[in-house]
């Protein structure tokens, strides 16, 4: 029977769904993301940067910007050889086939060439995801079955009906529980989520979603870990499409600006009920007076509500199902 990754679309990931492609419509092809060669190259190195902070890289973005700019940097050669070959790698997105497992091992030998000398092949040995600690989080696919699953999951994004945003995320979980090479898992999926929202929307090529993730990584890392204890990649689904979400806002129009945020501190809140105004400023990078109003909107609107004395009671979200 062909394999189906385990996942349910909620309520919540249909509207977040919705929201994002709401968001890209209302981007014309004459917006700064889709047009400015000027603001594609700087999101382009921060994408760079952030997804190699991820992995330990110690360069910082200025020293990221000159590497690329073919000055000398004075750092660690491995560091540098990473943000050359990253480069490269997502210089390569216009030419790869997000469908093919072959441009995957092809991304990953050019991510990878002169880091791991198995570059652009599969692992021979078992292995696991770890976080920026150092802890095990999730015990990889053996070895031995690597090949075969990963044909299955390809042979999945192929037929499968799923919108082509969530089938993004479902794919990005299911390739970092797989685990399929020795090295470089984490960058080349991300590079490998970025070409399917690419194809998906053009536009979102030049998007820094590994910028938020960066931001959110202990959350990047919880997501993965709950999606491994659900045995369903649901939840990593959800917070993928709010990073996702999250990190279009500064580019949409800012006539829908006070709705995203509303939005933003709606998630924040039903994620943490017994967080203050000032956590949920410091989450959306809004000032607390902002986010004051956001919240007085919402309960305005019915969608938030504070059970309990306002030092030691909790914030409930009411979450209403859009109609499709």
């Amino acid at each position: 029977m062909p394999y189906e990754p385990p996942f349910e679309i909620t309520a919540k990931i249909s509207a977040l769904s919705l929201e994002i492609a709401e968001m890209v419509g209302s981007l014309s092809p004459a917006s700064d993301l889709a047009a400015s060669p000027t603001l594609h190259r700087q999101l382009r190195i921060r994408t760079i940067h952030s997804s190699l902070a991820i992995e330990q890289n110690t360069l910082t973005e200025e020293q990221v910007t000159a590497v690329l700019d073919g000055r000398r940097v004075l750092g660690p050669p491995d560091d540098i050889r990473e943000v050359q070959n990253a480069k490269r790698a997502y210089d390569l997105l216009d030419e790869l086939n997000p469908l093919s497992l072959d441009d995957l091992l092809r991304a990953h030998g050019t991510m990878m060439a002169e880091l791991a000398k198995d570059a652009g092949r599969f692992r021979s040995r078992n292995a696991g995801v770890y976080d920026e600690r150092g802890t095990l989080i999730h015990a990889g696919t053996p070895a031995t079955y690597v090949p075969e699953v990963m044909a299955e999951l390809f042979a999945w994004l192929k037929r499968t009906e799923v919108p082509p945003l969530i089938a993004s995320c479902v794919f990005h979980y299911e390739f970092e529980f797989v685990h399929p090479f020795s090295d470089g898992n984490g960058r080349t999926g991300r590079l490998w989520h970025a070409l399917l929202l690419a194809r998906w929307r053009p536009i979102l090529a030049w998007l820094p979603v590994e910028s938020m993730i960066r931001q959110r990584q202990a959350d990047y890392y919880a997501a993965l870990n709950a999606s491994n204890a659900d045995g369903a990649s649901t939840r990593f689904i959800t917070f993928m499409l709010q990073v996702i979400r999250d990190v279009m806002a500064p580019y949409c129009r800012q006539a829908d600006a006070s709705a995203r945020l509303r939005e933003a501190v709606l998630d924040f809140l039903e994620e943490s009920p017994q967080a203050t105004v000032a956590q949920a400023a410091t989450r959306t990078g809004s000032s607390m007076r902002t986010v004051e109003r956001a919240i007085a909107a919402l309960k305005d609107e019915g969608r938030l509500r504070r059970v309990g004395s306002p030092r030691a009671g909790r914030w409930e979200a009411v979450r209403r199902r859009r109609e499709d």
